[in-house]
């Protein structure tokens, strides 16, 4: 899973558990910092480490290499991907590229000299989903929303939710859009998966083609939700995630049947669960 990163980077990383890594950042020529059990530390050379002085440092060459080996050595093959400042490796590993975007006529056509990249590792956690699944889907399927702020597990709970559903309810349709190759990452079930295209070509295409009962997406944007609403009006089940870390009664789009409020304690632990009505079920 690691094969494209810098070998100073990897040879660091041999001497981790690689359950407890959730996040590897990349900076031109500064230390290298990993989320560590939930920790923010640098790396060095023989793993864990806390003086920076002692950290690795990876140049801008370095990752450069990172990015065209995460690109399966086709860089011009992920370019669709860069101008969004992301690559999903094949694996369903992300990377964040921050860099210099190019315009052409108000457009956005590349990214550029990145100098920082952040990798989100995926796991899969076993039974994350359970308390999702109880409270929301296991009489029913149900519309659904997994609310957080960034980093709190909603991609991983969201994964295992789309297994359990398919194991489930197998006589349904469910179609995965999966628009940055990271919600696939692991065992879907019995799902098919579109990769890389936006969530409006996806419901669209997926309407048209798949015939899906049942629509798994993550990390829902405000011009996603249109796209959303013609989904639930088709009579199709919706399961989605976004990032939100107001109080639930600020949330704008009430168009689902359950949203599930997610802490930071424990991967998949909701601090609410919320009816249509926004009455909190737990």
């Amino acid at each position: 899973m690691y094969e494209f990163l810098p070998p100073s980077v990897q040879g660091g990383l041999k001497n981790l558990n690689g359950n407890l890594l959730y996040e590897i950042r990349l900076r031109a020529e500064r230390p290298v910092r990993v989320n560590y059990r939930g920790e923010y530390v640098f790396l060095g050379e023989d793993g864990i480490v806390r003086r920076r002085e002692r950290a690795i440092v990876v140049g801008t060459e370095e990752i450069e290499a990172c990015i065209f080996a995460a690109g399966d050595y086709s860089i011009y093959s992920c370019a669709e991907q860069m101008k969004e400042c992301f690559l999903t490796t094949k694996e369903g590993v992300r990377l964040g590229l921050a860099g210099t975007l190019v315009r052409e006529n108000g457009k956005i056509i590349a990214l550029r000299d990145v100098r920082s990249v952040c990798i989100r590792i995926p796991h899969p956690v076993e039974h994350c989903a359970d308390e999702v699944f109880a409270h929301c889907e296991r009489d029913k399927l149900r519309s659904c929303i997994l609310l957080s702020a960034p980093g709190y597990g909603k991609t991983t709970v969201l994964r295992e939710l789309c297994r359990l559903i398919a194991e489930k309810y197998p006589e349904k349709n469910i179609l995965v859009a999966d628009e940055r190759g990271e919600l696939s990452a692991f065992d879907a079930g019995d799902a098919d998966v579109l990769k890389f295209a936006g969530k409006r070509e996806t419901f669209s295409f997926g309407l048209r083609a798949l015939r899906p009962d049942v629509i798994f997406t993550d990390e829902l944007q405000e011009e996603d939700y249109a796209a959303v609403g013609q989904a639930l009006d088709a009579g199709l089940v919706v399961i989605a995630s976004a990032h939100f870390g107001r109080d639930i009664r600020d949330f704008p789009h009430r168009m689902f049947e359950r949203y599930v409020r997610f802490g930071r304690e424990r991967i998949g632990q909701a601090e609410g669960i919320y009816d249509e009505n926004l009455q909190n079920l737990l």
